[in-house]
C-alpha cells in the first residue's frame, strides 16, 4: 500500500440462496489511481465459488474460485494482500457469484471489501 494516497473503503454484499447457481450486484465506484478488492465468505460453498468483476457488461476480472479473492497477509498494510481491479472507477461495477457445478446445497454470503486509492496526501 502506498501511503501517499488517501483510501475508500466500500462494501457489497451477495447472498446466494441454496438451489441456485448464480447472483450478482451492482457497486459505483468512484476514480482513483488504483482500485484492488478482498472477499470473504460466510458459510460453506461445498463446491467451487467463482467471483467475477464486469464494467459495463465486459469483464475486468477472471472468475475464478473465491478463495484467491481472499486478503492475504502480505506486507506491512491491510490492503496489500487485495486483488488488483482492472478498472479505474468512474463507473458502476457488476460483481457475480456462479457455482460452475450446480446448484449449493446450502446458502452462503460474500462480502467484497473494495479499496479505492484517491487523492495524493504528500
Amino acid at each position: 500500500m502506498n501511503t501517499a494516497y488517501k483510501y475508500l473503503f466500500k462494501t457489497l454484499t451477495l447472498d446466494l440462496p441454496a438451489g441456485n447457481t448464480q447472483v450478482s450486484k451492482t457497486i459505483e465506484l468512484p476514480k482513483g489511481a488504483m482500485i484492488a478488492a478482498a472477499a470473504k465468505v460466510k458459510g460453506d460453498p461445498n463446491k467451487f465459488l467463482n467471483l467475477g468483476l464486469f464494467e459495463q457488461g465486459q469483464e475486468i476480472n477472471t472468475p475464478i474460485d473465491i478463495s484467491f479473492w481472499r486478503d492475504r497477509e502480505i506486507g506491512n498494510h491491510m490492503i496489500d494482500g487485495f486483488v488488483p481491479v482492472n478498472s479505474d472507477g468512474s463507473s458502476e461495477i457488476e460483481a457475480r457469484l456462479i457455482t460452475p457445478n450446480g446448484a449449493l446445497t446450502s446458502a452462503v454470503n460474500v462480502q467484497i471489501v473494495f479499496v479505492v486509492a484517491q487523492e495524493r496526501v504528500c
